[in-house]
C-alpha cells in the first residue's frame, strides 16, 4: 500500500477551506490514483479547524465533502463530485522558547508555545502525538542548529522525526543535519507548509512524503501515523513538485510584506 502524506498543512482563518482540501487531494494524487492521501493539520495554538470540521460547523466543507469521523484524530473526507478522498489528521505547530518549530502530529491535545524544545517534544510524546522538528530557512543555523542536534541525541528515531518543506527550493542541497540524521535512522517527513498569504491555499500538497508499506505490515489509514516511525527509512521518500528558488523567494517576500502590514 502506498501513502502520500503532507505532514505540514496550515489552513489559515482567511483561507477558503474547501480549496485547501481540494488542493491536497489534487496535488497529492500525482500519477497514482490508488495512493491513500493524508493531510496533517499543524494548527496554531488559537486555531481549532479540525474540531470545527468534525462537528460540521464549516458549511463550505459540508457542501463539498462527506465527513466521516474515524477516531479522535482522523477524519475521512470524501468528495461528493468524484469520490476522491482525503484523510485529515489533527495536529498543532508549536513555537519553542528557542524559536524553533515543533509539529505535533496525530493528536488533539494542545501543548503551549514557549516551552523549551526538549520539554515540548516530551509533552507531544505524552499526548500520544508524533513530534517533528520543522526545518525553515535560517532556523537551523548556529545555536539552533546545535539545539536540533542535541534533540536528536536525546530522543530516538522511534520518538521523533525531522520535517522538510516546500520552502526548500529545487536545487537547494539537503541540510547536513537532515542527511546525517537519516543515516542514523531518523525519518524525514516533508510537507507543503503554506504561508499566511492569499492564494497559498493552492500550495497544499505540492510536496509530500511517499510512504511504501510492505505486505507484511498490516497498516490501515487509521494506523499509519502511529506506525510511521517504525517503517523503514528507505520506504519514506519525498515526492511532489519543488519550487524554483525565484518562486520561493517571492513567497517569502509576500509573507514578509503581509506581516509588516499586519503590524501597522
Amino acid at each position: 500500500m502506498r501513502y502520500h502524506i503532507d505532514s505540514h498543512v496550515h489552513i489559515y482563518p482567511f483561507y477558503r477551506v474547501e480549496t485547501t482540501l481540494e488542493s491536497l487531494i489534487d496535488n497529492m494524487t500525482g500519477s497514482d490514483d490508488h495512493a491513500v492521501r493524508l493531510g496533517c493539520l499543524t494548527e496554531r495554538h488559537d486555531c481549532f479547524l479540525f474540531d470545527r470540521i468534525a462537528s460540521g460547523e464549516v458549511e463550505s466543507v459540508n457542501r463539498s465533502f462527506e465527513i466521516n469521523r474515524l477516531n479522535e484524530t482522523m477524519l475521512e473526507l470524501v468528495r461528493f463530485d468524484g469520490g476522491a478522498s482525503l484523510y485529515l489528521v489533527a495536529g498543532q505547530q508549536i513555537v519553542t522558547a528557542e524559536n524553533i518549530e515543533i509539529l505535533a502530529l496525530n493528536t488533539t491535545r494542545r501543548v503551549a508555545d514557549g516551552l523549551s524544545a526538549a520539554n515540548t517534544v516530551t509533552s507531544v510524546l505524552e499526548s500520544d502525538g508524533l513530534p517533528v522538528i520543522a526545518w525553515a530557512p535560517g532556523k537551523w543555523f548556529l545555536s539552533r542548529g546545535s539545539l536540533v542536534r542535541s534533540l536528536l541525541d536525546e530522543f530516538s528515531p522511534q520518538e521523533i522525526a525531522l520535517g522538510d518543506t516546500s520552502l526548500r527550493p529545487r536545487g537547494w542541497l539537503t541540510p547536513f543535519i537532515m542527511r546525517t540524521a537519516r543515516q542514523r535512522g531518523f525519518r524525514i517527513l516533508i510537507g507543503s507548509d503554506p504561508l499566511p498569504v492569499a492564494g497559498e491555499e493552492c500550495r497544499a500538497g505540492c510536496v509530500y512524503s511517499r510512504v511504501e508499506v510492505s505486505g507484511e505490515i498490516d497498516c490501515e489509514p487509521v494506523d499509519i501515523m502511529k506506525r510511521l516511525l517504525s517503517i523503514p527509512v528507505s520506504s519514506i521518500r519525498s515526492d511532489g513538485r519543488r519550487l524554483s528558488p525565484i518562486t520561493v523567494a517571492r513567497r517569502l517576500l509576500a509573507h514578509s510584506n503581509a506581516s509588516s502590514k499586519s503590524k501597522h
